[in-house]
């Protein structure tokens, strides 16, 4: 997944960016030498980053936690009474994401556009950010994890598998949700349900094939109804525009030395603290980043090493480095030398989330992502406990 970010955020958008001479947020085109500087430097993060990986591959033994997770278990077959606490699970979590969204459809089927801003009007524009930041963050993904333990057990009900299904997929639709979150959400899914996805090199050419037709399509439901919205299309156009916009904005953070020092690393891991309760709390790096330079739009990407780079400048981005390094050797350590099988086992459904949202939580920034990680990894073991509980006794 590392690579795969790399190839288009840090390969593909760039290259055509300075072709095209390309600018974000009314802000100029970086300079030659920005580019220069900024491509030897992500060079360095690559290279760093493989020699990292493998030292701590080959380093890692026995990993402490392996033993922890052997006990993610699930049953191979689900019993009436706790395929009954799954659905009402999900449908708990539907109704809350329909209450929320004021008892309409649409809205939980688009993201935004005209059509949703006018189903929305009578909501109240003052609601508590930290109501909405637990319903789409812990609420939402239960359904998608209900669904998730179902499918990874053995012997399974067809009507329960599909009530299960349909559920998780009307509660987290894909084009009613940012588009990052939206693969984050269906990359364990695939990965779960079809297992010629997990063969070698399938799994990349599929992402990227969803990463290239997938993309500018759910783009459409961001101003849905618009009639000036985009029109569908497939073209290398997309890498040119502020979709793209994430080595920019990192080259940008670089060039004008925007560091504070640990700040926006201290907004990440109080993510949950509300502003009401904390004022001064970091905005995320993306803001950050347009605040400072004055861009006209506050919602821009911000990579995980600008993250590195924003609190602890090139120091940042070494231990940032070393830190991906680690957790994903590790992660891959005890999933693929465990010779661990989907079918049963939790743990992979754990695995799949940690891979969606390592796409995620690299293009940035980190504020979001890491609240939409922590709060699906929430979900997941929140339904695991009340399910593999209500087994045991």
């Amino acid at each position: 997944m590392f690579y795969l970010f790399s190839l288009f955020f840090f390969g593909v958008a760039p290259l055509l960016q300075s072709f095209d001479n390309s600018k974000f947020w009314y802000y100029r085109p970086l300079l030659e030498e920005e580019y220069f500087f900024m491509n030897i430097l992500v060079i360095f993060i690559i290279i760093f980053y493989k020699i990292i990986y493998i030292f701590f591959r080959n380093a890692i033994r026995k990993p402490r936690i392996e033993k922890k997770l052997n006990s993610f278990r699930v049953p191979d077959k689900i019993t009436f009474f706790n395929a009954l606490i799954l659905i009402s699970l999900s449908s708990l979590a539907f109704f809350i994401v329909f209450a929320s969204n004021n008892f309409n459809i649409f809205p939980m089927l688009v993201r935004g556009g005209e059509l949703v801003a006018d189903a929305m009007r009578d909501v109240e524009v003052d609601e508590s950010p930290t109501k909405w930041l637990i319903v789409n963050n812990f609420v939402r993904p239960i359904s998608i994890m209900c669904f998730l333990y179902y499918a990874v057990s053995k012997e399974k009900n067809k009507i329960t598998f599909t009530i299960l299904g349909l559920l998780a997929l009307i509660t987290c639709f894909p084009s009613a949700v940012p588009r990052f979150a939206a693969a984050a959400m269906y990359i364990p899914v695939i990965l779960v349900l079809f297992s010629f996805v997990r063969k070698k090199n399938v799994f990349s050419l599929i992402f990227v094939g969803g990463l290239l037709f997938l993309f500018p399509f759910l783009n459409i439901f961001r101003n849905f109804g618009d009639e000036n919205s985009e029109k569908f299309k497939l073209d290398f156009k997309m890498f040119t525009e502020a979709h793209f916009d994430s080595y920019q904005n990192f080259a940008l953070l670089v060039s004008n030395d925007l560091i504070t020092y640990g700040k926006q690393l201290l907004g990440v891991f109080l993510f949950w603290v509300p502003r009401s309760v904390w004022p001064e709390k970091p905005m995320g790096t993306g803001a950050f980043t347009a605040e400072k330079l004055n861009f006209f739009f506050s919602n821009v990407a911000a990579n995980y090493f600008a993250e590195g780079y924003v609190n602890f400048g090139y120091v940042g981005i070494v231990i940032f480095l070393v830190f991906i390094a680690y957790q994903t050797a590790l992660a891959d350590k005890i999933y693929w030398e465990g010779e661990r099988k989907v079918t049963g086992d939790f743990f992979s459904v754990l695995y799949t989330i940690s891979l969606g949202f390592l796409f995620f939580i690299l293009r940035g920034d980190m504020l979001s992502s890491v609240a939409y990680l922590f709060g699906f990894l929430f979900a997941a073991i929140f339904v695991y406990k009340i399910t593999t509980f209500k087994i045991k006794n």
